[in-house]
């Protein structure tokens, strides 16, 4: 089901947020219509924009509100958490300060921009470029041509299938940002300069939000000779981080994981996180090398969470290319925990917080990363099936 607006979240940098479609105000046929007050004329902004594209539009309504810049850090899955995909980073105890540019109705007929952007005119500009480029996505069904191409878990779609949808809907427009300041606001730093060095310094968290612009961007700009060529790349999209990340078409490989005997355990959901969410979460105790390294490789993975009493605890089933890089995988995962927690045998024990941790090789290929409550830590096992077939089982509690 597709939701009423898409939003933009650039942190420290720029971004989109939900709105409600505003009333359209009165305008010409062909210009953009305006509630509110801007420091520019976005009609020729539009023009511009439709131009790079090579596509014809309808001009949407822009309206100016003020940004809901609420305090409260969002509520993240206990399983990100433990892996430290927090807000917050060791430079920047607070977390990273969001503050949302603008959003594109789904219907591609209403822009807003909030009214901090109004401060500076070219900013205020090449917001409406990058928005600009989310009205014809919307108008003609680019996005919903690439968001069909994305794969289910169970038929929903997966949390890394959904990503590399952002990866492209954001990147396509933050490409095409760049052309444009290249060509009409010369003064400014590039919108892909500014997003690669906003993540390079960004917390975990802030890192999954920004590669949308910065990773995304740079997988469009490498495969399009120019903004005219979006289309093509929305009909044939990478259904997978990984293909993001390295400019491939390598598909992914198979992985089947079965639930046998619990002891009370609840399966509650299960989906893929993909290569991208590894290396994030990789790079929040290793470095960028190390990260990146222990991450390649990757070929499939199934994040299965358990609940019981209460409880939840999670087993990360990951399949690698090959035994080398699960080899690779496996040497970096344990460095990774020794910096995160203390171990106890095969067990690692969160210093502070409740996180347990323990990783197991079930093949030369496949590995099992087990976190949340201790006893499910404990007693979770896995054995390799015929074929890439992994059984999760968790019988009783092991020793420590």
């Amino acid at each position: 089901m597709r939701r009423a607006v898409f939003a933009c979240v650039l942190l420290v940098v720029a971004g989109c947020g939900g709105v409600v479609a505003p009333t359209p105000a009165d305008g010409g046929p062909d210009e953009v219509a305006v509630e509110g007050e801007l420091p520019v004329d976005p009609t020729p902004v539009f023009e511009r924009v439709v131009s790079l594209l090579d596509e014809r539009a309808d001009p949407p309504t822009v309206t100016v509100e003020t940004a809901d810049e609420s305090s409260t850090g969002p509520d993240l899955p206990r399983f990100w958490v433990a892996l430290g995909v927090t807000p917050h980073s060791a430079g920047d105890p607070t977390g990273p300060h969001v503050r949302t540019h603008g959003a594109t109705g789904v219907d591609g007929e209403s822009v807003t921009v909030y009214e901090w952007v109004l401060d500076e005119a070219g900013l205020t500009e090449s917001t409406l470029a990058h928005e600009f480029v989310h009205v014809v996505q919307f108008q003609h069904g680019w996005d919903e041509a690439a968001l069909r191409r994305q794969p289910r878990i169970d038929g929903d779609l997966s949390y890394d299938g959904a990503t590399t949808y952002l990866l492209l809907r954001e990147g396509a427009a933050t490409y095409t940002q760049t052309v444009y300041e290249r060509r009409y606001l010369r003064e400014r730093q590039p919108a892909m300069a500014h997003q690669a060095a906003a993540y390079g310094n960004a917390s975990a968290y802030a890192r999954l939000l920004l590669a949308r612009y910065h990773y995304g961007a740079e997988y469009v700009a490498a495969r399009a000779d120019s903004p005219a060529g979006l289309e093509a790349l929305h009909h044939d999209p990478p259904t997978s981080t990984e293909q993001v990340l390295h400019g491939s078409d390598d598909p992914v490989a198979d992985l089947t994981v079965r639930v046998g005997p619990t002891s009370g355990w609840t399966e509650r959901d299960r989906d893929r996180q993909g290569e991208l969410f590894l290396r994030v979460a990789l790079r929040t105790e290793l470095n960028r090398s190390a990260a990146v390294d222990a991450a390649h490789g990757w070929g499939d993975d199934r994040r299965v969470t358990f609940v019981r009493n209460g409880e939840v605890g999670t087993a990360w089933v990951l399949r690698w290319d090959d035994a080398a890089n699960a080899t690779e995988f496996e040497a970096a995962f344990e460095r990774f925990l020794d910096a995160k927690a203390t171990r106890n045998g095969s067990v690692w024990y969160q210093d502070a917080g409740s996180a347990t941790y323990r990783l197991q090789r079930v093949t030369n290929r496949t590995t099992v990363v087990y976190l949340g409550e201790r006893s499910f830590v404990r007693a979770a096992n896995a054995r390799g099936e015929r074929g890439s077939g992994v059984e999760i089982v968790a019988k009783h509690e092991s020793a420590a």
